[in-house]
């Protein structure tokens, strides 16, 4: 069948990138829990930041399963009951007053709705040639970045009216795009269909054996809605042996990505660099609480944030495409650290405002660079498995980032937070530098298993 591309890039991924694109516009609820728990139920900073952490500690086993589950039953169960879930306990949190009830709660909801984290991630990888992943991942976090501009200034509204409001809000934000998910891999199914008997059927009625690699319908459906088989090899394409299909081996899958060093040297660098880059939700907030500002002043700097990279994103994917991956990875560590040294000194909003903008500009080509790294190490069979151990770093983060914000600032105060996180960026710029040999090799192996270079 006549593969239809827009911008460059296939449906199947534009379709699930609108379906992201209204999910994360409703993900405001974890960035406003500090300031919840701070101000309507009177916690404790330090306190506030232990509950919090919970919703990253649950996310570690959504992340650990989701993605090898991806690999052996398919990405839409994944992602679909994932999302479902998340709805229904954002509804349970809303009638939880008690603040050690809500953090259980929590490590439920995070568990659940990082589920989908990793089979999405690896359906781009399955839908989008190795070429154009880049792309692919910029405009994700794309989506993810306008989400996030947009979405704090709709929480801002609803919790002058009520805090319980915005858990409402994102229920139902989450339930109308998995609506669009569940009726979007429906129709790929079908396309899927129409690919595969068109690829088969001979001009003259007869069936003849496809020589070429199958449409990227007939691969999504696959991956998306039956395990992955393993008489299938890398590419996807069929082979030629009658021998009985076997599921993906989990254990296999785990075995191999723990094993990658060039993946898990990314996967160590990452959390580092997460787990101080995440003191913007969850220090941060605290920090203004503490020099008398409130969720006004808190919520623009992050649609200053999201607002910033939605209009840079993707001009700058042009710069992107001329610089290797860990080049644009070092420069984007250096630049943070300089907005995160800025707020050392800040004691002003302006202040604050002046180091998002540096900040933000470091974090452009970080995240979906990142993404397209990972993409590219992992094979095709155990994509899931590797995405959601790297997703693990960002449940990780999200986990530990609220405990040690909320403990630095409430012994050593907030300058201290800002010194040290700092420092960890320059850190981590050092470690992509140095490992920068085996990735590459490791991503030009991979390349030539696909026939895209040598």
């Amino acid at each position: 069948m006549t593969r239809r591309n827009i911008f460059g890039l296939p449906l199947l991924f534009w379709g699930l990138w609108l379906a992201l694109l209204i999910l994360w516009m409703g993900r405001f609820v974890i960035s406003f829990m500090s300031m919840y728990l701070v101000k309507d139920l009177h916690v404790d900073a330090g306190v506030a930041g232990t509950i919090v952490s919970m919703y990253g500690f649950g996310g570690i086993f959504g992340c650990l399963f989701g993605g090898s589950l991806s690999d052996r039953f398919g990405r839409q169960s994944m992602i679909i009951s994932g999302e479902i879930g998340a709805a229904i306990m954002l509804i349970i949190l809303s009638f939880i007053d008690d603040p050690f009830v809500m953090g259980a709660m929590l490590l439920v909801y995070g568990a659940i709705s990082s589920i989908p984290t990793p089979a999405i991630a690896a359906y781009i990888a399955d839908v989008v040639p190795m070429r154009a992943q880049k792309r692919a991942y910029t405009l994700q976090t794309w989506a993810v970045n306008f989400g996030f501009a947009i979405g704090p200034i709709i929480a801002n509204q609803l919790v002058k009216i009520s805090y319980t409001l915005m858990f409402y809000a994102e229920a139902v934000i989450l339930v109308v795009a998995t609506v669009m998910l569940i009726v979007f891999f429906h129709e790929a199914r079908k396309l899927a269909g129409r690919g595969a008997a068109a690829d088969v059927i001979s001009s003259d009625g007869e069936a003849e054996v496809e020589k070429s690699s199958p449409s990227p319908a007939a691969s999504a459906s696959e991956d998306l809605s039956a395990p992955l088989r393993s008489g299938r090899d890398d590419r996807g394409e069929g082979r030629s042996d009658q021998s009985a299909e076997q599921p993906v081996s989990m254990l296999d899958n785990y075995r191999r990505a723990l094993t990658d060093w060039p993946f898990m040297s990314m996967v160590v660098f990452m959390f580092c660099y997460t787990i101080a880059y995440f003191q913007l939700t969850s220090g941060l907030p605290i920090a203004l609480t503490q020099l008398g500002m409130g969720t006004d002043q808190y919520s623009v700097l992050l649609t200053i944030n999201g607002g910033m990279l939605c209009l840079l994103q993707i001009p700058s994917l042009a710069v992107f495409n001329r610089m290797s991956n860990t080049r644009v990875l070092v420069l984007g560590m250096l630049m943070t650290a300089v907005g995160y040294a800025f707020q050392i000194g800040a004691t002003t909003w302006h202040g604050f405002a002046i180091a998002a903008v540096l900040w933000t500009l470091g974090e452009l080509g970080t995240f979906p660079i990142a993404a397209t790294t990972v993409a590219n190490l992992a094979p095709a069979n155990a994509r899931g498995t590797y995405q959601g151990l790297y997703n693990l770093v960002w449940s990780l983060s999200n986990g530990a980032a609220p405990l040690v914000g909320g403990w630095m600032i409430s012994r050593f105060g907030s300058r201290t937070l800002w010194i040290c996180c700092t420092a960890m960026f320059l850190l981590v710029a050092a470690g992509f530098a140095a490992t920068k040999g085996a990735r590459e090799r490791a991503v030009a192996r991979n390349l030539r298993e696909a026939d895209l270079i040598g």
